[in-house]
Parts: C-alpha cells; sequence; structure tokens
C-alpha cells in the first residue's frame, strides 16, 4: 500500500536498496553499459560535415544557432541521457571534427573582431575602407589575367 508520508517512504527505499544493493547494482551497470554501446554505434554513422572524417574519438557536436535552451551534449551524455544527447544532436547540431570545429571558432572570433573594428571606425573610413578593399581585388584579378595572357 502507498504511502503519503515521504520520511515513510525514503525509509522504505533505503531499506529495499539495503537487502537488494548487489542486485541494483549490477542491473545499473548493465543498464549503463548498453547505452554506452548504442551511444558508440551511434557515433559510428556519423561522419564531418567539412572534412568528412568518420572516427567518432574526433567528433564535436557545434549548434548552430547559440540560444539559452540549448542543452550541452557532455552533460547530458554525463548523466548517461543517451536519448535526450542523440534529439539534441539531430535537431540543434552539426557534427563536426576537433579540427573543423576548431577552425570554425576562430573564424567566428575573427569575424567578430572585424566587426567591432567596423563599428568603432569613423563611417568616412569605412567608405575609405571598402572602396580600396573592392580595388585592390579588381587590381589583383586584373593582374592574374594579364599574367595568364602572357603566357
Amino acid at each position: 500500500m502507498p504511502t503519503k508520508d515521504l520520511e515513510k517512504k525514503k525509509e522504505i527505499a533505503r531499506r529495499h536498496y539495503e537487502k537488494h544493493a548487489a542486485k541494483i547494482k549490477e542491473k545499473t551497470k548493465i543498464t549503463k553499459e548498453k547505452g554506452r554501446q548504442k551511444w558508440r554505434d551511434f557515433k559510428a554513422t556519423l561522419s564531418c560535415v567539412q572534412c568528412g572524417e568518420n572516427h567518432p574519438a574526433t567528433f564535436d557536436f557545434h549548434h548552430v544557432v547559440r540560444l539559452p535552451d540549448n542543452k550541452k551534449v557532455n552533460r547530458l551524455l554525463t548523466n548517461n541521457n543517451y536519448k535526450a544527447a542523440r534529439k539534441e544532436i539531430e535537431e540543434r547540431c552539426i557534427v563536426l571534427c576537433a579540427n573543423c570545429h576548431r577552425k570554425l571558432h576562430d573564424a567566428e572570433h575573427l569575424e567578430k573582431k572585424k566587426k567591432k573594428k567596423r563599428a568603432e571606425a569613423p563611417s568616412d573610413y569605412q567608405a575609405d575602407a571598402s572602396f580600396s578593399d573592392s580595388s585592390s581585388s579588381d587590381s589583383s584579378y586584373s593582374t592574374q589575367s594579364s599574367a595568364s595572357a602572357s603566357k
């Protein structure tokens, strides 16, 4: 018969665990190993979206859109919540190898720095900079085309 008294429930659960500790520990161990194996099997089906690397040990899971409610995959795995981790990856992440993930974050960091510099620069300087950027790319193009024409 179920009881509503919280303290009594805790006492009953404690006594049950004491009687069946070895069985509970063994069942927990088996359940965790099954979850880990399913996770390894899932990772074996993945590959990096940038370079195609397919070794599971190299994978990082990059959230495409950063939101406060994004769950960290490693936290989910630490809590043996493999199902939620897989769902998070499929819905919100892309799979990258460690090298491509670091390159992506480096590029994001550099882009953020450029935007910050542009925001701090005076507006007339921005116009001059954009003009000189486009003219330098045009001159490099013309240099390349004239070099290829002379060959």
